[in-house]
């Protein structure tokens, strides 16, 4: 490079000119010092070039200076360079890709500033023209220098605008290919593309729909926003030949939305107004209408590829489709449309990424959603908020009260189910409760012509009209209801202590909730909580007959309180902010639970394991659902019980609202991850029709120590009638070793154990309990299995004597230790014992060694626990069945035994000089000297399983058999990541297996990095 072939002045004009330098942005990145600079294109070719300081976010100085290596870093100025020769020479350069700006945790690639593309795709830039100075101004000269071949095609609202958008076009875009349309003032930008323009979209691979946005109603003309959404979709030429590329390169890529500008809420992100105008929509689209926050293009400025919008453009559009224009501010069909962007594009199975021009970045597959924002905030910022009000509103469920419970409805579901079981002869069925009983208070509304709230003493008397159910069964739904409701609720200790300041600050305080629930039915829940005591004053739309969500209520609370001095705390980002906004009343934002669950990577598996197969008969599904949303509800308070980042839910902490969660306690673990497991387990367990014929229960191996635990809390809080149980302390090395006393099997090696490593004695003593002396050849002889099971049949032949001689010392102890514990031959199956499971190993050896037969209770139970029925005994798998177990062993086995273990090392015999005979342990592991953590995290599963049975009562049990895909959802979710153990957890889990010659195995998954 020549470096002073051109002047300081043309230097500085040709930097100014590129549209890569950013002057805001530059200064803001300079030592605080530097920041009063004046000229700073001059710094930047100075100071800059020395310092390899980025210009903006679109270029990234270290990046080009490495790709172009003749260039010597800290005396070339790169971006010079890249305006001068980079462009001419087809040189390619980056963005800055800064994850930190909006603290990124997912998906992000450098934007990219390319060469003209050799083969463009055919483009149509749409414009929807209102405003001509907007036109004249910011769009036009932009599109002045759009680097490939287009259609431009205009909308706008009259025969006179149309003329000056032809005369505008001619003067500044005289070689364009432009196309001028009139059409309705209806829809805003969206009902004039799409009737229009929707034909002319579909004949081209990509468009890029701009429009003259002012947001006037906001109260100012929103220039800096329309600045950000059109610098981001038109950067500069090489930008936008980036963005082609990037179209051409990925066809899975379907919509490109730009970042949001900052002063965007993240609380936009939901349908506020607009759902229900969506839903029609969104029917003919075939798409469900997500929940919670999503990915649109807020600003509806966008480049999208037509096939991934065709669904959306093959609908015959109309401009009467679209109501006439009124200043709406939400809740048109515009609003809607907008809202659907995303989710069109996705339901033809393409991406949506975001453009952040600000990071020089592309987020792929969705977008921050300004959610960098909320994560800043922080209980200080609430409680600043709080000293500057004089009066103080808080929202109730969501805000103040969490549920265990997925969400509201999990309720009324549960309620169905309760009537089905308890009147199965009800017509209509109890199972339709869910539909009755939203059909009934839609009823209860319209009684009232949508002008007051109603109460449930309103939606029962309707419920009763529509059903014809007799007052018994009109009286549990109800009582249950309330009842549960009631149970469920527990207070968000951050929201809570915000209460108690501005208490304790002397500020007046009220609730503010819409709630068919009355003060009759909510003060115990409040005193119980400790609320009560806490409230001036308590606005319930089922009482004041007016909602927040329709907004009457704020109509009322003006009327009623000095608004002008109060502050809002609240979820619902529509009735709670939303409507304050708009009213110009301070409000502050908490989210939900819920949401930030729905925000979480969790999510998407959480919910899909709600989910049946298409073929699933509406009754099983339901059970299905009901049963996942009972026991994943407790995940909702257990991980997001604190709307804050900072500090977190305890027990859990993670770097972003979208990041994966680490669990940092053990109570936490055992709450999230083995509480729905084991207490699917354990309800299939006490309804299986097997175990009323028993007398007894046997918890087997280390492992039965904490199942018989949690069994036996079970039975004495809720389940007298239970039969007793109690810990069998055995291993599969003393069964097995003790069948062989009746039937010795050379393949008893092979057969016992998945695979083993090691020397032939090991193998002996491991899995028979032969040990043989130190100098016996059997020592060095190394055998590996299943590959050398004819050595290993063979040599154990060799052994059978001594194997026989310790198989009749091992039967004599164990059937001394049976007896004293009642376990006798003769009478049938008297008897169950339960494990983790595979393959019904110890249970089928027993059986031969004792001649007993046995109902076995397993975890999850491998095709080979068929083998227990030969000998007279029978196996279940509870969890998981066949292949199905065998995927549950492979994926959770170890991580499982590495938790439930017991304190001392595997049974290896009984001591028979005593009476009774006492079990003989090896010596501990690691497991045992970690043993405390190991408890706590038991006592976090026991605390999950109180917490439901004392919520739902034990009739829920029932319901809880049907969730073995949610039960098993947090173990995956471990193991693929989406959660993650802390170190000091993690570190604390192993599993001896000495059994096949791994000895301690570090079993955790999702280990935080």
């Amino acid at each position: 490079m020549t470096r002073h072939e051109d002047s300081p002045e043309s230097s500085h004009a040709l930097i100014i000119a590129s549209g890569l330098f950013d002057d805001a942005w530059y200064r803001l990145h300079l030592p605080p010092y530097e920041r009063d600079t004046e000229d700073l294109v001059t710094h930047f070719l100075t100071a800059g070039t020395h310092r390899q300081l980025d210009p903006g976010p679109l270029f990234d100085t270290k990046a080009y200076l490495a790709r172009n290596w003749h260039l010597v870093p800290g005396t070339d100025n790169a971006l010079l360079h890249y305006l001068l020769h980079g462009i001419g020479e087809g040189s390619v350069a980056e963005g800055i890709n800064d994850r930190g700006l909006h603290n990124d945790q997912g998906a992000t690639v450098a934007t990219r500033l390319l060469p003209a593309l050799s083969r463009p795709p055919s483009i149509a830039v749409s414009v929807h023209v209102f405003h001509l100075d907007v036109l004249e101004h910011d769009i036009l000269p932009r599109l002045k220098t759009f680097p490939a071949p287009h259609s431009l095609l205009f909308t706008t609202d009259t025969e006179e605008k149309s003329l000056a958008i032809s005369e505008l076009t001619e003067s500044l875009l005289p070689d364009s290919r432009a196309f001028i349309r009139v059409a309705p003032n209806r829809g805003r930008n969206f009902g004039p593309l799409l009737v229009c323009w929707r034909q002319a979209l579909l004949q081209h691979d990509l468009f890029l729909h701009l429009h003259t946005k002012k947001s006037l109603y906001t109260g100012t003309e929103q220039q800096s926003w329309r600045a950000t959404l059109l610098d981001t979709l038109l950067p500069t030429p090489q930008g936008i030949n980036g963005i082609l590329q990037r179209f051409a390169d990925d066809e899975t890529l379907g919509l490109l939305q730009p970042a949001p500008g900052p002063t965007v809420p993240w609380w936009a992100w939901t349908w506020l107004t607009n759902k229900a105008v969506a839903r029609p929509l969104l029917q003919r689209l075939n798409i469900t209408p997500p929940a919670g926050y999503f990915d649109y293009p807020a600003g509806s400025m966008f480049w999208a590829r037509s096939k991934a919008m065709a669904s959306l453009l093959d609908l015959p559009w109309s401009s009467d489709d679209f109501p006439e224009e009124s200043g709406q501010t939400d809740g048109t069909l515009a609003h809607a449309v907008e809202r659907c962007l995303g989710l069109v594009a996705r339901s033809t199975g393409h991406r949506v990424d975001e453009y952040d021009r600000s990071a020089g970045l592309i987020r792929v597959g969705g977008g921050r959603k300004n959610l960098d924002q909320y994560e800043r905030t922080t209980p200080g910022d609430l409680a600043a908020a709080i000293r500057q009000a004089k009066t103080v509103s808080f929202d109730l469920f969501d805000t103040l009260l969490t549920r265990i419970a997925l969400t509201s409805d999990t309720i009324h579901h549960t309620v169905a189910d309760r009537l089905a079981r308890t009147f199965p002869t009800l017509v209509p069925s109890g199972r339709d409760f869910f539909i009755l009983r939203q059909q009934a208070e839609h009823r209860a509304r319209k009684a009232l012509f949508d002008t007051d709230d109603v109460t449930l003493n309103d939606i029962y008397a309707a419920l009763a009209t529509l059903t014809g159910w007799p007052e018994p069964a009109l009286a549990l739904a109800r009582r249950e209801e309330v009842r549960i409701d009631q149970n469920v609720l527990r207070p968000r200790p951050a929201v809570l202590e915000a209460l108690r300041l501005a208490r304790a600050e002397g500020k007046r305080t009220l609730i503010v909730s819409d709630t068919y629930l009355t003060r009759a039915e909510l003060d115990p829940v409040l005193e119980r909580t400790g609320i009560l005591p806490l409230v001036d004053e308590i606005y319930l739309s089922s009482e004041r007959l007016a909602r927040k969500d329709r907004g009457d209520m704020w109509d009322l609370l003006r009327a009623c309180e000095d608004t002008t001095t109060l502050l809002h705390v609240g979820d619902n980002e529509q009735a709670d902010i939303q409507r304050t906004a708009d009213l110009r009343i301070r409000h502050h934002h908490v989210m939900s639970g819920l949401n930030l669950l729905r925000l979480s990577p969790l999510s998407a598996p959480l919910f899909h394991s709600l989910n049946s197969p298409a073929q699933t008969a509406p009754a099983h599904a339901e059970e299905h659902r009901l049963a996942g949303d009972i026991l994943l509800g407790p995940l909702v308070t257990d991980l997001f019980e604190s709307p804050f980042l900072t500090p977190q839910t305890p027990g859990t902490s993670t770097q972003s609202l979208t990041s994966p969660i680490t669990l940092t306690s053990p109570e936490t673990l055992g709450r999230v991850v083995l509480g729905p497991l084991l207490t699917t387990f354990l309800a299939r367990l006490v309804r299986h029709p097997a175990l009323p014929q028993l007398e007894r229960l046997f918890f087997l191996s280390r492992e039965g120590v904490f199942l018989s635990h949690l069994y036996t809390h079970l039975r004495t809080c809720w389940l007298p009638h239970l039969p007793e149980a109690s810990v069998f302390p055995i291993s599969r090395r003393v069964a097995i070793s003790a069948a062989q006393a009746v039937r010795f099997d050379p393949d008893i090696l092979f057969h016992s154990g998945d695979g083993y490593r090691g020397s032939m004695a090991a193998l002996l003593e491991a899995r028979l309990g032969v040990v043989l002396p130190p100098d016996d050849p059997m020592q060095d002889v190394r055998v590996s299995l299943p590959e050398d099971r004819a050595v290993t049949r063979n040599l154990t032949r060799l052994q059978q004597d001594p194997i026989v001689r310790q198989a009749h010392c091992t039967r004599d102890d164990l059937m001394a230790w049976t007896d004293a514990q009642g376990i006798a031959a003769g009478g049938g199956i008297r008897h169950g014992v339960v494990d983790v499971g595979y393959g019904g190993t110890i249970q089928r050896h027993l059986q031969t060694a004792l001649g007993v037969p046995f109902a076995g209770f397993y975890m999850a139970a491998e095709p080979g626990t068929r083998r227990v029925e030969k000998s007279g005994g029978l196996a279940f798998g509870l969890v998981a069945n066949g292949e199905r177990a065998v995927a549950f062993r492979h994926d959770w086995s170890i991580f499982l035994e590495a938790i439930l273990t017991a304190p001392h090392g595997q049974t290896i015999g009984y001591d028979t000089s005593t009476s009774p005979p006492t079990p003989v342990f090896g010596p501990p592991g690691l497991s045992q000297q970690n043993f405390p953590m190991l408890s706590r995290i038991i006592d976090g599963a026991e605390s999950y399983l109180t917490d439901l049975l004392d919520s739902y009562g034990p009739d829920i049990l029932p319901a809880l058999q049907h969730g073995a895909d949610a039960a098993t959802l947090p173990l995956a979710a471990l193991h693929s990541g989406v959660l993650k153990l802390a170190p000091d957890i993690a570190s604390a889990l192993f599993t001896e297996d000495a059994f096949c010659g791994r000895g301690e195995i570090k079993a955790a998954h999702g280990v935080e990095d």
